[in-house]
């Protein structure tokens, strides 16, 4: 898979493979909306092409998609363009352990990819797979029940195919050597949509009732992600970046903040990828959190 193809800044971005270990994906145009209305339905339209044949297996597609916590899953279909077929997508009832495994052992997806606060993961499957020639195009359709809460929430997407150590291939370059696609599970994150009509939320500079560092999203991150933090009296604060031999990568926030719900940027366009750590320090309160960067 090659990285996905974006709508404007304020539009958010799903990525979906219907697909197999040996196929790589391209995200060729996602529809959807930058707004909903709380209580209401999300849908989002998706085009995906596949780059390499699949000639042997048919494995079913996966993906994970990272929605806010009083969301629910309502309905999914795909078509495709070389007469193969259509179904649906329906949710995962292995909860994507079945391709969420690196080098044959299983891994705590949500050590790998961090649902911020107040955000889920939701796992789904397609309901059937297909043996496709290259350049296949399946085009799928996501509804989503819209909760109660408002606010701005970075949506974020993982796809692959139900198959074993996936996590071993995130993000490869999408290259067929005519006998293996390389790329075999792609991301992203950081999909931001606006909730409007509920109850108080994020975003809506409510004061904080505590001292909170939030994980940054989107996690993993190429290059930029951002970081959400608050605090419940005026203070200085401190938040600096950390290799993992503890060596200062960048202060990123060293000054006197109000009282309230803040959030910083972080850049690692000239730092490699790795994992790194930053740690928030104000009056009474010290947090740590890990982040990873994968160029």
């Amino acid at each position: 898979m090659k990285k996905i193809a974006t709508l404007k800044e304020t539009k958010m971005a799903i990525l979906i493979l219907i697909s197999l270990v040996s196929t790589a994906c391209l995200i060729e145009e996602v529809e959807q909306p930058a707004q909903v209305d709380a209580g209401g339905t999300f849908t989002t339209i998706v085009t995906v092409s596949n780059a390499c044949a699949e000639a042997s297996t048919p494995h079913l597609g996966a993906m994970a998609v990272m929605v806010p916590d009083d969301w629910s899953y309502t309905s999914g279909t795909f078509t495709t363009t070389d007469d193969v077929g259509s179904g649906t997508m329906v949710v995962d009832p292995d909860g994507g352990s079945v391709w969420s495994t690196s080098a044959g052992s299983a891994v705590d997806f949500d050590t790998v990819f961090t649902a911020t606060n107040n955000m889920q993961w939701v796992y789904l499957l397609s309901d059937t797979g297909s043996l496709t020639d290259a350049g296949v195009v399946h085009e799928v359709t996501l509804t989503f029940g819209v909760g109660t809460t408002n606010g701005t929430y970075p949506i974020g997407y993982v796809a692959t195919v139900n198959s074993g150590d996936m996590l071993d291939y995130i993000n490869g370059n999408d290259q067929d050597d005519g006998v293996y696609c390389s790329a075999g599970l792609d991301t992203s994150f950081n999909h931001m949509v606006e909730v409007v009509g509920g109850t108080a939320g994020i975003g809506e500079n409510k004061l904080p009732s505590k001292y909170q560092l939030s994980q940054n999203y989107p996690n993993p991150f190429n290059p930029e992600t951002t970081i959400d933090f608050r605090i419940d009296a005026d203070s200085h604060v401190n938040i600096s970046v950390f290799d993992v031999n503890g060596n200062l990568i960048q202060e990123l926030v060293n000054e006197w903040t109000e009282s309230g719900a803040h959030q910083v940027k972080f850049s690692g366009h000239s730092i490699p990828s790795g994992i790194y750590f930053y740690k928030m320090t104000t009056k009474g309160f010290t947090d740590i959190r890990k982040m990873t960067l994968i160029q």
